[in-house]
């Protein structure tokens, strides 16, 4: 299925693009039309040496913490870990921990936390069960999978492998791999790591083309649907939207590169000599892993016992991008590896923490495959990994030479907000922080599904326009041609682009605010006082838009539509078949369905979500040709009649 993640991305269905991202306090909007690159002529070459003088890293903004990264020594922050697991006295549980060790986990999934506090291990947790099916309690050493915390590795390999001079970040990929297709060869090494490639998400793509997460996956059918494209989201470098396949494709660079698979060479040049001995890239999802643990899903709210799950297994042979498995102690490994190591003299952090510039926007809170952010107004790094039912966070607080690792089997876990729960009982216990608010606090579980996922920072303070959030929610579509949506849910007004839930702030009268202050959505009465329409106002933007309600078409009108299309991109075809609500079902071979509703003529899309935007193209006699299907990481992924 298609990912999600936080962040406001505007898209139209048609040939503009337009996005509006928040991400840490920042609104991004970018209206460009993807244009035609020229080729570059490239010469290859397997090995480069840096010029002397020649700046290595041109065009990046570097946080100003990361110049004051406070390092432990080096080994001690290793030898710290092992001579101290399995023997930390426990801190006083408060909070989003103490409710998780109150738990039953008898017949439960469970979650594995660690702290490392200046090269030393100051705080462990292990709760739940590593086999349900057995019940088999889980371990501290309890290998899972951590998903896209695998990102940071790439980032780490790649400025290793600059530093011997193998290459450099601004290589145009053509340099060093070959066979590609014509719209990936002039990307550079630094924007397939930076996001801002505008490469189509291979998960996004494998979703549209009918796989489940429980398919069997292999790297080479991955290269052969980013292969199968026929261009990008977005012209490179212009904006930031988060994709897997950059990192796919640098997996295949590595080895061209060194000789070795990317999972070899991280084993040997990496894995090794940091102690990470229960950790490795994994490409045979089928393969038997000493201490590896199954993950489950709820099944539904009903009963209290293991019946309540499902098993949740991930059947990807993918990486570079994810598919790494690891244990609680080897990321604090690899964490304080990043406090202490160094690139040519220059703190690693330092380098991982290169942000993008991108023209006329804030830089983006991502480095080179680390987020960046704060925690009540402290710096941090850190990754997210979810794939199938597990759940994995690694969050480093560089000034304070802390390091969070939490897995998770049990994918109905927040790991991000389990760390950050378990970072503030260690800063609080050592003086550092002030004992959080607890109404300010996350809970542990994730939202039942169809409730947006709010962080903590989302959720603003009460007030609503007279009559409630009920008069501005509905369906609006801007100039752009981008749908949006307003929900209410448990009282708060949310804001759906492209699936991906985002909490508004009343701000009086019928205006909210955007996360971080940094836009406005100001909705019009007409003359009878219905709500009828939107602006939204950004720093350098407006953008109006009317309300529609669902405009159901006749069996006449959606016959034009219906019937078997096929994508090259996707090498599938899927049907659609007009419905009893009067607009469409888009179904996939493989029984996968999505029910669409008209907006406009020739414009329909997932109602509840706003999502899975489906646009019908004509022929100059007004025939229906073809269609493109937009979500968020994949856009304008085009369908023809066979």
């Amino acid at each position: 299925m298609v990912q999600r993640r936080k962040g406001l991305w505007l898209h139209s269905a048609g040939g503009r693009c337009g996005c509006v991202r928040a991400s840490h306090g920042h609104l991004r909007r970018r209206l460009q039309e993807p244009g035609r690159r020229t080729e570059s002529d490239h010469g290859s070459h397997p090995r480069q040496e840096r010029p002397a003088g020649r700046e290595r890293h041109p065009r990046v903004r570097i946080l100003g913490w990361a110049r004051r990264v406070r390092r432990p020594r080096w080994p001690a922050a290793l030898a710290g870990l092992l001579t101290l697991l399995g023997l930390v006295p426990p801190l006083a549980a408060e909070g989003l921990l103490a409710r998780l060790a109150e738990r039953d986990w008898a017949q439960a999934p469970g979650v594995i936390y660690g702290a490392l506090l200046d090269g030393e291990i100051v705080a462990t947790g292990v709760h739940g069960q590593a086999s349900l099916e057995l019940g088999v309690p889980l371990t501290l050493d309890a290998v899972m999978h951590a998903g896209s915390v695998a990102k940071p590795l790439m980032g780490v390999t790649l400025l290793r492998l600059e530093a011997e001079g193998r290459l450099s970040l601004d290589d145009p990929l053509e340099r060093h791999l070959h066979d590609l297709p014509e719209y990936a060869r002039a990307l550079t090494l630094r924007q397939l790591l930076q996001h801002t490639s505008g490469l189509k998400d291979y998960w996004a793509l494998s979703g549209l083309a009918g796989q489940h997460s429980a398919d069997r996956r292999s790297q080479a059918a991955a290269l052969a649907l980013v292969r199968r494209q026929d261009g990008l989201n977005f012209p490179p470098g212009t904006r930031h939207l988060y994709s897997n396949t950059g990192y796919l494709l640098l997996a295949e660079l590595v080895g061209e590169v060194t000789g070795q698979a990317y999972p070899q060479w991280l084993a040997e040049q990496l894995f090794a000599p940091l102690g990470m001995a229960h950790s490795r890239m994994l490409d045979d999802p089928f393969a038997v892993i000493d201490g590896m643990v199954p993950a489950y899903r709820r099944a539904g709210d009903e009963g209290e016992d293991r019946h309540r799950y499902r098993r949740d297994p991930l059947t990807s042979g993918v990486y570079g991008s994810g598919n790494l498995l690891s244990t609680v102690p080897d990321l604090l490994r690899f964490g304080a590896y990043l406090l202490a190591a160094d690139i040519d003299g220059t703190a690693l952090l330092t380098r991982l923490a290169e942000q993008p510039e991108i023209p006329g926007e804030p830089p983006p809170a991502y480095g080179l495959g680390l987020s960046l952010g704060e925690h009540r107004g402290l710096a941090t790094v850190h990754h997210g990994g979810a794939n199938g039912g597990y759940r994995a966070h690694l969050l480093v607080f560089p000034g304070e030479a802390l390091v969070v690792a939490v897995l998770s089997n049990a994918g109905h876990l927040r790991a991000a907000a389990i760390a950050e729960a378990l970072a503030d009982q260690v800063l609080v216990a050592q003086g550092r922080l002030p004992a959080p608010a607890p109404e300010t606090e996350l809970g542990p579980d994730e939202p039942a599904p169809g409730v947006p996922a709010l962080g903590a920072d989302d959720v603003p303070p009460g007030g609503a326009p007279e009559g409630g959030h009920g008069v501005v929610t509905g369906m609006y579509l801007l100039e752009n041609g981008l749908p949006i949506r307003v929900r209410e849910v448990d009282g708060q007004a949310v804001l759906l682009i492209t699936g991906s839930p985002h909490a508004l702030r009343h701000d009086g009268g019928l205006r909210y605010l955007l996360p971080g202050g940094q836009g406005v959505l100001a909705f019009r009465r007409d003359r009878r006082g219905e709500v009828v329409g939107v602006r939204l106002e950004l720093a350098h933007e407006r953008l109006d838009g009317e309300r529609h309600a669902p405009a159901p078409l006749s069996a006449r009108e959606l016959r034009q539509y219906t019937g078997e299309w096929y994508s090259r991109a996707l090498n599938t075809g899927v049907t659609l078949v007009a419905d009893d609500a009067g607009g469409l079902d888009f179904r996939q071979p493989t029984g996968g369905r999505v029910a669409l509703a008209p907006l406009r003529r020739d414009l329909f899309l997932e109602w509840d979500t706003a999502d899975f935007i489906v646009a019908f193209e004509r022929d100059r006699r007004g025939r229906v040709r073809a269609f493109t299907v937009s979500v968020e990481r994949a856009q304008r992924v085009r369908f023809e009649r066979p």
